[in-house]
């Protein structure tokens, strides 16, 4: 008899991340990581979301295009 593999949120969010998305690990000294979370905590968006809109408007003043 077969048995049902239980769905599981975490490992499924685990594959769809490395299928959609890339990581990247940025080095940071202490203080300026430390006010980055700050900033983002007072805006209430996630340091993720702040990362890719610099990221996003550097590359369009650079006429770089995705």
């Amino acid at each position: 008899m077969e048995e049902k593999k239980k769905f599981n949120q975490f490992d499924y969010a685990n594959e769809y991340q490395k299928e959609n998305y890339e990581r990247v690990v940025v080095l940071l000294p202490k203080e300026k990581g430390k006010a980055l979370k700050e900033y983002c905590k007072s805006k209430g968006i996630k340091t993720s979301a702040f990362v890719n809109q610099c990221i996003d408007e550097k590359l369009k003043r650079m006429k770089i295009e995705l």
